[in-house]
């Protein structure tokens, strides 16, 4: 495979560091690699192949000198860069959620015939939907789904550093016997749970769940997919862990769904009696490239219901993994 020159935007961030990681262990084809940042990070840098990359100011860089721009970065700097980039003919990956409504959704494991179409502009989903459509997607093809419930249950990291530094910051003051300065929240953070993500609509749904059930539809091709869901704010600084329940077309065997997601090479299944041995996101899930799934059990009173957790990194596998799948397909058609 030829190599190419990419840009990372947003590089310092814990995503994109993330994906500069991954670049190197998948021995993706780069030839020069471009670290972008704000003013406030420019002038630092990152190890790439035992070389020191050094971070530039984003305001200052030109596009054309890259095919692939890999954005990591805030909605405000997707806003302002990502036409600049696209207008320069490069293949483009966004992070932030600000074109989700206009632009392929791809899981690759899922939906990656959409390559086909030899998209030039692709956004990398909500987390929590590439998790939940992952699942879905052999169920569905299994047993049929007429619905799904979901409990969404997310740590901080999804709302960047600001939100990581916050949790820590609260903790340690906390544990010192001071109050809980907010800034991120609406309210104290450690120690305690919120019972929903983002604002709320006039129907009583937040951001998270409305992006959940919209984007998780939008990925299985299936618009019509009843998903009700709840979105749950937890003190944990990395990985979501999802509680899903789903109806189901056909008779649920949880024999055969264990066997199923065990040849799934998407999963990792922990289940069993033992409590011990469950998928827990700091214990378990932090740092790791695939998907846990644990607790997979049906119903007393219906044999066409099925429950499960599912557990995932969502700076690594969600974000980051996925971005380089992405990546990975979409340069195929064009080198």
């Amino acid at each position: 495979m030829s190599v190419l020159d990419i840009a990372i935007v947003g590089a310092t961030g814990a995503v994109g560091e993330a994906v500069v990681q991954l670049l190197e262990k998948r021995d993706f084809p780069v030839k020069q690699l471009y670290l972008l940042a704000s003013e406030r990070t420019a002038g630092t840098s990152l190890l790439f192949n035992k070389q020191t990359v050094m971070v530039q100011d984003l305001k200052d860089f030109d596009f054309a000198l890259v095919k692939l721009v890999i954005f990591v970065a805030t909605d405000d700097v997707s806003e302002e860069y990502l036409p600049k980039a696209q207008a320069s003919g490069c293949l483009v990956i966004d992070n932030s959620q600000l074109y989700a409504d206009v632009a392929p959704l791809i899981v690759p494991s899922v939906n990656g015939d959409i390559f086909a179409a030899a998209p030039t502009f692709v956004v990398n989903p909500d987390s929590n939907a590439l998790v939940l459509s992952t699942a879905l997607k052999p169920l569905d093809e299994f047993l049929g789904i007429s619905s799904v419930n979901v409990t969404a249950l997310q740590s901080v990291s999804g709302l960047g550093k600001k939100a990581i530094n916050e949790l820590a910051a609260q903790t340690a003051s906390l544990l010192n016997g001071r109050g809980a300065e907010t800034q991120v929240f609406p309210k104290q953070i450690a120690f305690n749970v919120l019972p929903c993500v983002g604002s709320i609509d006039e129907f009583g749904h937040s951001e998270a769940e409305v992006r959940l059930e919209e984007q998780c539809r939008r990925i299985l091709g299936n618009d019509e997919l009843p998903i009700s869901s709840a979105s749950v704010q937890l003190p944990i600084f990395y990985s979501d862990c999802l509680a899903v329940t789903i109806e189901t077309h056909a008779e649920v065997n949880v024999r055969e769904i264990i066997t199923l997601f065990e040849n799934n090479n998407e999963f990792k299944v922990l289940d069993g009696d033992d409590v011990s041995q469950l998928a827990t996101p700091v214990t378990d899930v932090t740092g790791e490239e695939t998907i846990f799934i644990s607790r997979i059990r049906g119903d007393k009173r219906s044999h066409q219901r099925l429950s499960f957790w599912l557990s995932a990194d969502n700076v690594r596998k969600s974000a980051a993994v996925n971005t380089i799948l992405i990546a990975e397909e979409l340069i195929k058609s064009y080198l």
